[in-house]
């Protein structure tokens, strides 16, 4: 880029031009020199308008030899809703329930029929009045003296396991809210991929992780990307963010030749469409 001496001192300018670059025909160029990270406090907190993020995780304890299964609290392949529904949610233990020393209830987040971003807390052992066509997130919200879950808690729907949030070992408190990595871009939003991260738990089992998509406009998985691992984790950073458009269905799966178990985290920056 051509240097160019800006002609104009004013004042009111403040001297801002002194911090601009310009082209040779003396057209202002942006130069970005903010502090990314207090660019980010600024999303976190809800001050870009039209911008929001999200940072999913997951984990499956359990791949078994060759098995395919998306990152999440149940078993295999996540099997996804086809026409919205109410939900219920329910548990394996007596100590969640409204009164109880575990959990009183959960807030459910994911997408309605026409994928506009709904939540709604349900009582244990009720059911929704929202209609959910999408859950990608559970988690709970007021609990008594155990301090979250105590049991296995399920949301399900349409005939389907949509979300669990896993209790605790020998007898203990549980998590207290779903590892799924399972997300939807909800309409009129674009999200763009700035970071996955991938791990694997044993020695002597590779375990290959995929990072897949949906587009809405067809119907098909495309694997975006890929890394293999063992008693590893990994971390790529996107220099140029991968693009999703509305609607796309995003999950993270992984099988292993030895059985193993993974984990990983992908973040989204959401931006609504013009």
């Amino acid at each position: 880029m051509s240097t160019y001496q800006h002609p104009n001192n004013d004042p009111h300018l403040m001297g801002v031009q002194n911090s601009m670059e310009y082209n040779a025909a003396g057209e202002p160029a942006l130069r970005v020199i903010a502090n990314l990270n207090g660019w980010g406090i600024q999303v976190s907190n809800g001050d870009v308008d039209g911008v929001s993020y999200i940072e999913k995780f997951g984990r499956q304890s359990d791949i078994t030899n060759s098995t395919l299964c998306t990152l999440w609290d149940g078993t295999g392949l996540y099997d996804y809703l086809d026409t919205a529904t109410v939900v219920s949610v329910s548990s394996d233990k007596g100590d969640d329930a409204p009164g109880g020393d575990g959990a009183h209830d959960v807030e459910i987040q994911g997408l309605d029929a026409e994928y506009n971003l709904v939540l709604e807390t349900v009582n244990l052992g009720e059911t929704s009045t929202t209609e959910f066509l999408r859950v990608f997130r559970v988690r709970v919200r007021h609990s008594g003296s155990h301090g979250t879950n105590w049991g296995n808690i399920s949301i399900t729907g349409g005939g389907k396991t949509l979300a669990m949030i896993d209790g605790g070992p020998n007898n203990g408190p549980g998590i207290g809210q779903t590892f799924m990595c399972v997300y939807t871009v909800p309409a009129g939003k674009t999200a763009y991929l700035t970071q996955w991260a991938v791990s694997s738990g044993k020695q002597n089992a590779d375990t290959l992780a995929t990072f897949v998509v949906r587009p809405h406009d067809n119907g098909s998985w495309n694997t975006k990307d890929v890394v293999e691992i063992q008693a590893n984790n990994y971390i790529k950073d996107y220099k140029v963010p991968l693009k999703f458009e509305e609607k796309t269905d995003i999950e993270v799966r992984a099988y292993s030749d030895n059985g193993s178990s993974a984990a990983s985290t992908f973040n989204l920056i959401l931006i609504d469409n013009v």
